[in-house]
């Protein structure tokens, strides 16, 4: 914990020629020192900014590779299923040409 420099003796001093009892001067400049007092231990630092980044560069590449994977697979899935469409129509007009051919006696 760090605390911000705080002169308590001229703060109790101004707080008295303001009207303050002894007491109540006391008591708030020790609330005033307490609220001031800071945990800088939780602050982030460049440092932790630093590696954050980094972290999230590698994530994001990692999602990238993860999404070029996935049109990849969904362009051999799309290319199979068209070319099964065309190659059913073809057998399926193929089949009807065949048919009435047939029909007709040729």
């Amino acid at each position: 914990m760090a605390a911000v420099a705080f002169d308590t003796y001229k703060m109790i001093k101004r707080l008295r020629d303001a009207g303050f009892t002894d007491t109540q001067a006391e008591a708030v400049s020790g609330a005033v020192q307490e609220g001031s007092t800071v945990d800088l231990s939780i602050l982030a630092t460049k440092a932790d900014l630093a590696e954050t980044k980094a972290e999230l560069k590698a994530d994001n590449l990692r999602l990238e590779t993860k999404i070029e994977a996935a049109k990849a697979d969904i362009l051999k899935t799309m290319s199979a299923l068209i070319f099964s469409a065309v190659v059913v129509n073809a057998l399926v007009i193929f089949g009807a040409v065949f048919g009435l051919a047939k029909m007709l006696g040729h």
